[in-house]
């Protein structure tokens, strides 16, 4: 069709006029031929021509792959025009059941073949009031709309064949951000407990919270999660929700656990190099994907003396900015929500702990849950 056709077209469609032009800008036809591969071109590429005027957005294309999955129970509901992208929400998502009666959130993943088969970089985000936005180079990006519970995304085949990369940037991102502002508080902690009473295991980056998590395991704590837990917002309790179906080390890990020797490590999508572990190849472990948060221990192993184990009381105030450093744009209803769900975390009982050894640290935590103190 002629650039001709298309001005035609624009002419008769009032407020689109100004989207088609600038697609007319952009060189909106050929771009868009080349945006399909497989079944989808050949449906998609034999009307793309007629359509065009019609949907210069392609907010219309069918999306024949859907699926409904249960991160921490609660529904999201996927639909895309690759299957790839539903084997990679099972791989994130397969198997969990449906925990919480809510109205599901909504991702749409459209994938387009693209003009490199070279992954981006990491997706560059941004947000303001309810819309976040990620961009990943001139084809990849996301949007989700926090408030009403929906985000879509356009990548390319390049991305999704990553499926580590996709996961993390794409599909786990734009899921999570949806859950958290909808249902959820993320807590950066491992999640543990001994005789029925959890402990969240709290610090930053790179300060030991999987490995002491798989320590209190090997020594008989039930597991929920290593690095990221979740507090479900409008319970009012202190329910924390994890993923007790893997543990994540640095490459270190054989180092100090005899049974990870020799266990190499891959990068993450978010370029970390890791030691995944399922906890299905370790049947002594105990797991559980929930528990009650009775203590929160935030972890110092900078200030520690050697041989040495210390606990400490913790205000409430330090333990909040610590804990819940609010990433969320402040005119979110949410955050109120998440606030308050902050607050009632912090009735339980508030240590630091001081620490070199990990077995003295399991000591430590053992003696708190169980009144012994050091």
């Amino acid at each position: 069709m002629s650039q001709k056709f298309y001005r035609r077209a624009a002419g008769s469609l009032g407020p689109l006029r100004a989207v088609t032009s600038f697609l007319q800008i952009v060189n909106y036809p050929r771009w868009a031929a080349r945006l399909f591969s497989g079944e989808m071109s050949r449906q998609t590429n034999a009307q793309l021509a007629p359509a065009a005027a019609a949907d210069p957005l392609l907010a219309s294309l069918a999306l024949p792959c859907k699926a409904e999955f249960y991160p921490h129970g609660f529904p999201v509901s996927i639909a895309t025009n690759s299957p790839a992208v539903l084997e990679a929400a099972d791989k994130s998502w397969g198997g969990l059941r449906k925990r919480f009666d809510e109205r599901p959130v909504e991702i749409r993943c459209l994938v387009s073949r693209g003009s490199s088969r070279r992954c981006p970089p990491s997706p560059v985000v941004r947000a303001q009031s309810n819309l976040l936005a990620g961009v990943a180079g001139r084809e990849n990006f996301q949007c989700c709309d926090l408030e009403k519970g929906f985000a879509f995304a356009w990548v390319t085949e390049a991305v999704v064949e990553n499926t580590d990369f996709f996961r993390y940037h794409f599909l786990e991102a734009m899921t999570w951000c949806l859950l958290d502002t909808k249902h959820l508080v993320s807590i950066h902690a491992a999640c543990v407990a001994l005789d029925g009473r959890g402990m969240l295991l709290a610090g930053n980056s790179g300060v030991g919270k999987s490995s002491l998590a798989y320590a209190c395991a090997r020594r008989g704590w039930t597991y929920t999660s290593d690095d990221a837990t979740s507090l479900v917002r409008r319970d009012r309790g202190r329910t924390a929700l994890g993923n007790p179906r893997v543990f994540r080390f640095r490459g270190t890990a054989g180092e100090l656990f005899p049974e990870f020797s020799g266990f190499r490590g891959r990068r993450r999508g978010n370029g970390k190099p890791t030691i995944e572990v399922s906890t299905s190849m370790l049947p002594a472990i105990r797991t559980a994907a929930e528990a009650h948060v009775d203590f929160i221990v935030f972890l110092n192993r900078r200030d520690a003396v050697e041989g040495s184990v210390e606990l400490r009381p913790v205000f409430k105030v330090e333990a909040a900015n610590l804990l819940w450093p609010g990433v969320w744009p402040p005119e979110l209803k949410s955050v109120r929500e998440e606030r308050a769900a902050v607050e009632r975390l912090l009735d339980a009982e508030l240590f630091e702990l001081r620490y070199r050894e990990l077995d003295a640290a399991v000591d430590a935590l053992e003696s708190v849950v169980r009144r012994r103190f050091i």
